[in-house]
């Protein structure tokens, strides 16, 4: 029963690239199907599993990820780290060939109503950098922009998701500051307290504690937009 409501909420994908960004990190990369659209910003679930084979459905195949992709690329990405000692979907996602195929339901966008034609900080935890690229390349895309966005990333290794890409974007849409502790995480914070909106992708830990010291700063609530809830 279960198999037979997934499958008819759920779209089949094909797989069509799969790259390493960085080490124990991996970009998929999906066919678009006709009657799946998404803005920048995105989320959706996605079923390691083609339902064609007789396989039953359980939660350990799904993942909530976001979609890194902007819809004028034609493609459906998603980038995750695949370590050791990895999930079930994320041990499938790596033996994956190209061909193969997963399915993908229940879409949602946490930052559909940000602005990005105004001042506005995003700030991300590692490879939660992935909600934020079609941002930035919708923002791009926005001649009548007059603000950069301020691009906050940190991450412990040194080794970070997309900077290669990022810092050959123009300087006038894009400033990039990539950090590898707190300390810096927090003094880069303290340069943009007076900016509009602060958009936050991370893990629910990061994310309370960015939110609480965005607030020490007096940032409004109102003016600090997670990827989940607060």
């Amino acid at each position: 029963m279960l198999k037979k409501i997934v499958k008819s909420i759920s779209t089949a994908i094909e797989l069509i690239e799969m790259q390493e960004e960085a080490p124990y990190t991996y970009t998929f990369k999906f066919t678009v199907p006709k009657n799946i659209r998404w803005s920048p910003g995105t989320y959706a679930h996605f079923l390691c599993s083609s339902l064609s084979d007789g396989e039953k459905v359980g939660k350990e195949l799904v993942r909530e990820l976001s979609i890194m992709s902007h819809p004028n690329e034609n493609f459906i990405g998603f980038t995750t780290r695949i370590r050791d000692n990895a999930s079930e979907f994320k041990r499938r996602m790596l033996n994956m060939k190209i061909g193969d195929q997963i399915r993908m339901f229940k879409m949602g966008n946490h930052f559909a109503k940000v602005k990005l034609e105004e001042p506005i900080v995003f700030i991300s935890m590692g490879v939660g950098i992935a909600t934020f690229r079609p941002l930035i390349l919708e923002h791009l895309n926005n001649s009548t922009t007059e603000f950069p966005i301020i691009n906050i990333n940190i991450d412990r290794t040194g080794i970070f998701v997309y900077k290669d890409e990022m810092e050959q974007l123009p300087d006038q849409k894009l400033n990039n500051v990539f950090v590898t502790n707190r300390t810096e995480l927090y003094k880069s914070i303290d340069r943009y307290v007076d900016s509009k909106t602060f958009c936050v992708v991370g893990s629910k830990e990061f994310n309370n504690d960015i939110g609480n010291y965005l607030m020490e700063k007096n940032v409004s609530k109102k003016a600090i937009v997670f990827d989940k809830q607060h």
